[in-house]
């Protein structure tokens, strides 16, 4: 009986190896994958939009490469493709891939994501200069030298040879995978094999080798030969002649050239690493080589809300269409948005359902396009909503709670205990943030009430559009969200008038209140008072802004990302734009340090002063991003609108939804004076009429002044069709889904301020200050209209 079930198990295993190719798992020796770094002394990674890899790791012996493999992005969008090589699971086109002859300590660096140049200048005198170009539609690298470079390399198991071209058939994980190298000849590169088994080429003349991995030889053929008669400077021309166009959105100029020098480079970076299947990692490092949720739904957002909106469509397709699917303990499969996209092996962080409805709510707003609201996309996020609905939501305190704090599983939680990303068991006792020495059971941070009240209203407005799913859900959604608001506005407020970090309960039954400070998470907080879209206390969440922006490195060294959410809320209701740049200014000055372990010169870093750490984090980028465009257009939840800054001048080809605006300040002051858009001047509102956008080139132009005396609305969280003037009424067309605040300037210039519904019903509205303005709530529903009288 026994040998009958080992040859079973023995026909099984030959099967799996049949299909799976013997080279199965060849490119990991470890049961867990943990955290790994770049072993170099200096690193450069090189992400391309098809999906493969390059990291050059620079040695005082030597440099060696690796080539990271993924299935290519322009034809496998599927998410199996775009996440075949992670941190965790990863595959090399080739085992080993050196240049023996660069040493790190006679290389300097010109980084550039698509073309990154290194000199060498050895003690003899000897010189040369390498050339890597990362192509950008094609899963290719180039590289190039001047004067003589040595490549050696090995293939996992047999390499096929012909005169120009050097290719390996293997499988792993069930992809058929070919590894290439296409050089000029086996004379003119004096190609040869050593007694180890290694394969060398010498490169000379700027001749160009290209590397990469494709899916069959068809299609490296197809590669070689496009590229067969091209010289290197043509493919550098080529290359740039295509990302041009995606470059030239949203361009932004300002006074301070080192500001402008990091945004360009970060956004050739953006581009390189959103591949074309919309996915993105968490930072160019093996350590962030992940795709999380929250990392490429902000990156993509934001970057949409700061008038670039290529990325954001791709991305929320393969979100929505790939949720976590958790299996609970009765045995019935529920989708989630955990930490990472599409796996269960995912930390259970409850944020990820914000983050995928972020992202289809700022498609819709920012292309205009709906048609994922008609597809399985919208129905599968609505059931995931529901469901986060039932398990977070606590109606006895009127908030939702969490079994994870940041990112740490509580005892609550299932995959306590576990590194649940890679499946590592703990073993030692982990360290636990307690009270009274009792571990933290459940948590309800301010993090996730904020995030939770723009979940429901982001739900309401796209079910607004496509009613077919309400169901009643926009009642029960608008009725979550309200008590969470009089939540927030009743228990999170402390002493100083601050909103509370959070709220966390104990095993031993004790509850607390956690202030800003050295118990909270620092960017989560910072974020749940400044991120948006929507805002359930601004006024309050302003105060709070204002406290981290104060006191964050009383506790330790701020955060770029939120850093960057901070000084955009806090612009737009007061900062000067002198104290706007201080706060910036020195993200800018650590983007442009050479350091030793990344010398990328440009690409943002994660934290103030730690240089050395990760860069080119896309989710800072898309933050760095949306806080400048916003000095001169600000994304509105259903809008868009005017502003002033002295430290902005114009922004070229910012898109939004069929508008493509070119915009330019000119005066002194950060307050918008007057300004035209289409050579006709607007008044009485700086969020932009729907019917004043044209489809195609809009001019706008923009007169800075030191103060306003004017009345005019400021912004809203509604869409605003048009307004008119008839002689001193001002009448504003307006529509919203849900709960509208209207932001006013000079409010006291006005008469009478009237809310009307559809069917001509005045609506009641509660007043409140923010700063300098005047804020209005109303709980309109639909069309409405606001007459100003003066």
């Amino acid at each position: 009986m026994k040998n009958k079930i080992y040859f079973k198990q023995y026909l099984l295993l030959s099967l799996i190896l049949l299909l799976f190719g013997e080279s199965f798992g060849q490119s990991m020796d470890k049961f867990f994958r943990n955290p790994i770094f770049e072993e170099g002394d200096n690193n450069i990674i090189l992400q391309n939009r098809c999906g493969n890899r390059l990291t050059l790791m620079f040695k005082p012996s030597g440099t060696d490469l690796e080539f990271t493999y993924k299935p290519n992005a322009s034809r496998r969008k599927d998410f199996a493709a775009r996440n075949f090589s992670n941190r965790d699971n990863q595959t090399v086109l080739f085992p080993t891939f050196t240049m023996p002859d660069i040493y790190s300590t006679e290389a300097k660096y010109e980084y550039d994501p698509y073309l990154t140049r290194v000199k060498i200048n050895a003690p003899s005198g000897a010189k040369n200069t390498l050339s890597v170009l990362n192509i950008d539609d094609e899963n290719a690298f180039v590289l190039s030298a001047r004067s003589p470079l040595l490549l050696a390399f090995k293939p996992h198991k047999k390499f096929e040879l012909s005169d120009g071209l050097i290719t390996e058939k293997f499988t792993e994980r069930g992809e058929e995978i070919v590894s290439f190298i296409k050089f000029p000849g086996i004379v003119k590169n004096r190609f040869r094999i050593l007694a180890n088994g290694t394969y060398v080429l010498q490169v000379l003349e700027n001749d160009v080798i290209l590397i990469g991995g494709e899916e069959n030889s068809y299609q490296v053929n197809r590669v070689c030969k496009k590229f067969e008669k091209m010289k290197l400077n043509d493919l550098i021309s080529r290359n740039e002649e295509i990302i041009k166009y995606e470059l030239s959105a949203s361009e932004i100029f300002c006074k301070n050239k080192d500001f402008k020098n990091v945004l360009d480079i970060n956004k050739r970076i953006q581009l390189s690493m959103i591949d074309e299947g919309g996915t993105t990692f968490g930072a160019l490092s093996r350590c962030y080589y992940l795709a999380w949720t929250r990392d490429g739904s902000m990156s993509t957002s934001l970057m949409a809300r700061g008038g670039y909106p290529q990325f954001v469509e791709d991305y929320t397709k393969l979100l929505l269409n790939n949720p976590s699917k958790v299996t609970n303990d009765k045995g019935i499969e529920i989708p989630e948005f955990g930490q990472c996209i599409g796996t269960r092996w995912s930390k259970s962080e409850d944020d990820g359902i914000f983050y995928a409805a972020l992202c289809l709510y700022t498609t819709v707003q920012t292309t205009g396009k709906t048609d994922l609201l008609y597809g399985e996309e919208f129905k599968l996020l609505i059931t995931a909503i529901d469901h986060y609905i039932e398990k977070a939501w606590e109606a006895d305190k009127q908030m939702f709670g969490s079994d994870t704090r940041g990112e740490t599983s509580l005892r609550s939680s299932p995959y306590y205990g576990y590194d649940v990303v890679n499946g590592e068991m703990h073993h030692s006792a982990l360290h636990e943030t307690n009270v009274n020495f009792s571990p933290i059971v459940r948590s309800y941070s301010l993090y996730n009430q904020v995030n939770a009240y723009n979940l429901l209203l982001m739900a309401n407005v796209l079910l607004a559009i496509n009613p077919s799913l309400d169901d009643y859900r926009s009642a029960k959604y608008a009725d979550i969200a309200e008590k969470l608001k009089v939540c927030l506005r009743t228990k999170f407020i402390n002493a100083k008038g601050n909103l509370y970090a959070g709220f966390e309960k104990f095993e031993n039954g004790t509850e607390k209140f956690v202030p800003f400070g050295l118990d909270c998470d620092y960017w989560e907080t910072a974020w749940a008072n400044s991120f948006g879209p929507y805002f359930p206390l601004p006024e309050v969440q302003l105060k709070s802004a204002w406290e981290i922006r104060n006191d964050w490195t009383k506790y330790r060294n701020h955060g770029y990302c939120p850093w960057n959410t901070l000084s955009h809320y806090l612009y737009e209701y007061g900062m000067s734009s002198s104290n706007y740049e201080k706060m910036l200014t020195e993200q800018i000055k650590d983007a442009l340090t050479l350091t030793k372990r990344y010398p990328m010169v440009g690409a943002v870093t994660e934290y103030q002063k730690e240089v050395e750490g990760w860069r080119a984090l896309p989710f800072q980028v898309g933050a760095l991003y949306q806080t400048m465009t916003a000095q001169l257009i600000k994304n509105m939840p259903l809008g868009i609108g005017v502003r002033a800054s002295n430290f902005v001048d114009s922004i070229n080809n910012y898109q939004f939804r069929n508008a493509n605006l070119y915009a330019t300040q000119t005066g002194e002051g950060d307050v918008v004076g007057t300004y035209k858009l289409n050579a006709k001047e607007l008044i009485y509102t700086l969020q932009i009429p729907n019917d004043q956008l044209r489809n195609g080139a809009n001019k706008l132009e923009v007169v800075r002044s030191k103060s306003n005396n004017q009345f005019r609305l400021y912004s809203s969280t509604a869409e605003l069709f048009s307004y008119k003037i008839e002689g001193q009424k001002v009448l504003y067309s307006m529509s919203n889904a849900v709960e509208t605040q209207l932001i006013f300037d000079k409010f006291e210039l006005a008469k009478s301020v009237r809310i009307i519904d559809a069917k001509g019903k005045e609506l009641s509205y509660k007043k409140n200050s923010i700063n300098d303005k005047t804020m209005l709530e109303c709980n309109t529903k639909g069309e409405f209209s606001v007459e100003v009288v003066f």
